[in-house]
């Protein structure tokens, strides 16, 4: 295990954030079943109380951010649970969100193959992506998408 995972580790932070992920991943699955995309960022967006302002490109990203991406990646990873993608970034928002901090979920579409359109979701933090590789802009188009939140009703 590298060093900075077995860091983060060691942080009670993270066990706190770990079980967290447990309890919230289940929901936004269900959530985004029955409510769909828009009724379920409205929900994970949380409050903008005491949110702090979306980060300047390559800020560096808070220690409360890296430990919950940590946290989402570490549960989502251990078994099948069917949690792909878009769970996980809606996870992170929420979570990262009610610590204070801003973070942009994104998507995107590839190119298509075989008859497949294929389709990711991600979280960036100032323009650096939390849960996926700094190339996941090279590899996916990012389709903008407003996401629905306290200061932004309208978007559906």
């Amino acid at each position: 295990m590298p060093d900075r995972a077995r860091r983060m580790r060691s942080r009670p932070a993270f066990w706190f954030a770990l079980a967290e992920s447990i309890a919230v991943m289940p929901w936004v699955v269900l959530s985004l079943r029955t409510r769909g995309f828009a009724g379920t960022m409205r929900s994970a967006a949380g409050s903008s109380t005491g949110a702090q302002a979306a980060p300047r490109l390559g800020a560096p990203v808070p220690v409360p951010v890296l430990v919950v991406t940590a946290a989402v990646t570490a549960v989502a990873g251990r078994r099948r649970t069917g949690w792909t993608c878009l769970p996980r970034a809606v996870t992170i928002v929420r979570l990262a969100r009610r610590r204070g901090h801003e973070v942009e979920l994104c998507l995107g579409v590839a190119s298509p193959a075989a008859g497949v359109l294929p389709a990711h979701a991600w979280v960036e933090y100032g323009g650096r992506p939390l849960n996926d590789t700094a190339d996941v802009r090279d590899r996916y188009h990012v389709i903008p998408v407003p996401v629905p939140t306290e200061r932004n009703l309208s978007a559906r």
